[in-house]
């Protein structure tokens, strides 16, 4: 990640998209909001092994993966609290906590999940897969000035031109989305086009289904921006308007 393309990745998305990390938060929802170390990962170890006959060896890895990998990624992304010598993981305040559709993506369970959540953390392939899905197939031009269109707007920096997109797309996202198969990209062409995939469709379905309790519950996180919520909820014809939801109080 550069400095300069922070404000187009979703720390929320990108944080969860690891197994590991979604079911260390699951658990704390479910067994209570603190949970000692050794615990968590006996919990995380059985998961991985499926089953529930474990030794210390296996525990301990599990513990080493989740101090110096899972649980620092959480806790600087505001999921927990947590410090390096701490023998309890908490959870903590974060707004997406209080959304159902958020506990919904942490529940989906299948080997594509971790790429897609990874891919749609940036903001480019969000923008690209919600205009694909509603109409199928554009060219990598389009693309970028769909994009350019939609980026938020920022007082804090220019925005990309169409054709800095483009060149992104081409060597960046766009073969990012052709490998993990939610689209075609015909580099020769510029052609780009949809692939139904069941993972995507799960979490597009999720996202976009409407829920006025989470609106307000989120309401006094986000600022004023339930209004965006209001109108991810409702659903849009191209479902290009993709809600930042959870993640704008940490954005830079």
């Amino acid at each position: 990640m550069t400095e300069s393309d922070t404000y187009l990745r979703n720390p929320t998305l990108e944080c969860i998209a690891s197994r590991h990390r979604r079911e260390c938060l699951l658990a704390l929802n479910r067994w209570g909001s603190t949970l000692p170390l050794k615990q968590l990962a006996a919990y995380l170890a059985a998961t991985e092994q499926e089953t529930s006959s474990l030794g210390t060896t296996e525990i301990e890895a599990m513990q080493v993966q989740l101090t110096h990998i899972h649980l620092p990624a959480l806790e600087s992304a505001d999921f927990i609290s947590w410090k390096e010598d701490d023998d309890v993981v908490q959870i903590a305040t974060h707004p997406a906590l209080d959304d159902p559709r958020f506990e919904q993506l942490l529940k989906i369970d299948a080997d594509d999940v971790d790429a897609i959540l990874s891919a749609l953390s940036h903001e480019y392939r969000r923008i690209t897969l919600t205009v694909l899905e509603a109409e199928q197939t554009k060219s990598r031009t389009e693309l970028a000035h769909e994009i350019r269109h939609r980026l938020p707007e920022t007082v804090h920096r220019e925005l990309p031109s169409a054709e800095e997109i483009g060149l992104l797309l081409h060597h960046v996202h766009l073969p990012t989305l052709d490998e993990i198969d939610v689209i075609d990209f015909d580099p020769a062409t510029d052609d780009v086009s949809f692939n139904d995939h069941p993972v995507l469709e799960r979490i597009f379905a999720i996202i976009f289904e409407r829920d006025d309790s989470a609106v307000e519950k989120l309401d006094g996180f986000l600022e004023g921006l339930a209004d965006s919520y209001q109108e991810a909820s409702r659903g849009t014809n191209s479902k290009a308007d993709w809600p930042h939801f959870w993640n704008d109080p940490y954005y830079g």
